[in-house]
């Protein structure tokens, strides 16, 4: 993928990186069985084949919301990729996450301008999914490099189990404010439920 190395497209940059991030944790966390998640599918399959313009010799594929089989391997990537980064920022050494093969040329675009271009050593042709998989990888590095997120801004919500992200540094421990409020409603009835019953213990030994 092409990148320019300018300071004054970084906000739009950010911008561009947070809308992506947004789709792809939406797509992670959706049923594709449901037909509600179509446009979601068809949505996704256009920023893949956005991408894989840039790597047509070595990328050779379309994608289509139709691929039901492709698009279910790759939820299945991301939720393995997102698992990874929350499971190992639990740890304080370094360790590894992903490797993407392939090369970085770096070149100059204008006098004024240089750029990177990465490009994947060639894909064969029967192996569409892990081709997917390994652009997959890509993009979710390249996000993640542009916006500089550290490895604890990502998150599973211990109450429905999405995986969601921290826009800042404040910390957010569930994906919503539905989920948040659930769970204290829980522990609320739990309390209430406990009192009533040792206040009706109390009272019983009167």
């Amino acid at each position: 993928m092409k990148k320019n190395w300018t300071s004054k497209k970084q906000k739009s940059i950010t911008h561009e990186k947070r809308d992506h991030l947004d789709m792809l944790v939406e797509f992670t966390n959706a049923d594709l069985t449901n037909g509600s998640s179509n446009p979601l599918m068809r949505r996704f399959a256009d920023f893949l084949n956005l991408m894989m313009v840039q790597h047509r010799k070595t990328h050779p594929y379309i994608m289509s919301a139709e691929k039901t089989s492709i698009m279910q391997g790759l939820q299945k990537h991301f939720r393995t990729r997102f698992y990874k980064i929350i499971q190992n920022s639990q740890h304080y050494v370094e360790l590894p996450l992903w490797t993407v093969e392939g090369s970085i040329n770096f070149k100059v675009d204008t006098p004024y301008r240089f750029y990177e271009r990465f490009q994947f050593h060639n894909v064969k042709e029967e192996n569409e999914l892990e081709a997917m998989e390994r652009l997959i990888d890509l993009i979710l590095i390249e996000i993640i490099r542009d916006l500089d997120f550290r490895p604890r801004r990502f998150h599973q919500c211990p109450k429905c189990k999405s995986y969601f992200y921290q826009p800042t540094e404040k910390e957010r421990i569930y994906c919503s404010i539905r989920c948040g409020d659930a769970v204290r409603l829980q522990k609320f009835r739990q309390e209430k439920k406990k009192l009533q019953k040792r206040l009706s213990e109390e009272s019983d030994k009167k």
